[in-house]
């Protein structure tokens, strides 16, 4: 493939080395200039590819394919996993570490108390890594694949929702922005799908809502990005409840032209929380949508399609939390009798 001139300004080039596309890129002010850059860059990444690699240049690489493909959210969140993944492995060969120095990595974590999300977090960052090292043909296996979150760690989960704050959001649809909460509640989706969603999205025909993109916000203003995953990329149902609240929206169905800055949003929903006495998120109200589905007996894979799930562990995590919650909720009533 010739170089060619991204409309960001860099200039890329794609070369296929050993079976492998790798795209080359060069923010070089002149062609002429970002032809020795690349130059330079294929030579020293073929070098590169002769020996084994140190983990940083591998990791290096990954974010470069990979970072533009992550939420802006997401990657606020994996960023200080990937900074302190290079400080501890950096300067090692990539193929001499082993499921042990994995293992001690994630151990350090759990003994300096970070809670169950972050240490999970950290071991999944470092885990993208090996297998981008896997395809890049440095190493066979990935260590982490044999690495075990030791028990007991913190749990740092939301409570679900409650009947009283169900209720709530069900009797407030008339209140300033209570639409917004009231179709998280009965689609389930996420708040910067919410906020993405247009007219053109609703199919009133077939009942469904089709979920194609995702809001989310940098410095106040509002940047539009496909959804979190592949498996984000969905429809939901169109309930009979939502069709009233929906049917006269045109454009943006919470901004109208334009999308919602980030302050516009944040003021629409402290004002709603006043007016109607809600007190949970908007994730909550997601949680509240899967405790519907676990409720009705929606199968855990029908619901991780309805939730974007891209993984099912996702959505089997929370209907085990459901469960529980459930369960400790049952003990207690049943306690009361006694």
């Amino acid at each position: 493939m010739p170089m060619k001139q991204r409309s960001d300004g860099r200039w890329v080039k794609v070369k296929s080395i050993n079976g492998i596309k790798k795209s080359f890129y060069s923010t070089a002010k002149t062609q002429k200039a970002a032809i020795r850059d690349i130059e330079r860059q294929m030579l020293e990444y073929t070098e590169r590819l002769a020996r084994n690699s140190f983990f940083k240049e591998i990791a290096e690489e990954w974010k470069e394919e990979h970072r533009e493909e992550i939420a802006y959210k997401t990657w606020q969140g994996y960023n200080a996993h990937y900074n302190r993944a290079i400080e501890e492995f950096g300067d090692t060969k990539i193929n001499v570490i082993q499921q042990s120095d994995v293992q001690l990595y994630i151990n350090q974590l759990c003994k300096k108390g970070y809670a169950y999300k972050t240490v999970k977090t950290a071991l999944d960052v470092v885990s993208m890594i090996f297998d981008y090292a896997i395809i890049k043909k440095q190493i066979k296996s990935n260590p982490c694949d044999y690495v075990k979150l030791p028990n007991g760690l913190k749990r740092t989960e939301r409570e679900l929702p409650n009947e009283t704050e169900i209720q709530k959001v069900k009797d407030s649809i008339d209140c300033h922005f209570g639409h917004f909460a009231y179709l998280i509640l009965f689609t389930g989706i996420r708040r910067g799908e919410a906020l993405a969603l247009r007219s053109e999205n609703i199919d009133f025909e077939n009942k469904v809502i089709h979920i194609q993109n995702s809001i989310y916000f940098e410095s106040n203003r509002p940047e539009i990005k496909d959804t979190k995953t592949r498996a984000g990329n969905r429809n939901v149902y169109l309930l009979d409840c939502l069709i009233p609240i929906l049917k006269d929206k045109q454009g943006y169905i919470f901004g109208g032209e334009e999308p919602m800055t980030e302050q516009a949003y944040r003021r629409a929903w402290e004002r709603y929380c006043k007016e109607s006495g809600v007190t949970i998120t908007p994730h909550q109200l997601r949680h509240a949508y899967a405790t519907m589905l676990y409720e009705n007996e929606i199968s855990a894979k029908s619901a991780q399609k309805l939730l974007g799930h891209a993984d099912i562990k996702t959505t089997l995590e929370i209907y085990t939390h459901i469960s529980e919650s459930r369960n400790k909720s049952d003990f207690e009533k049943l306690n009361s009798l006694s």
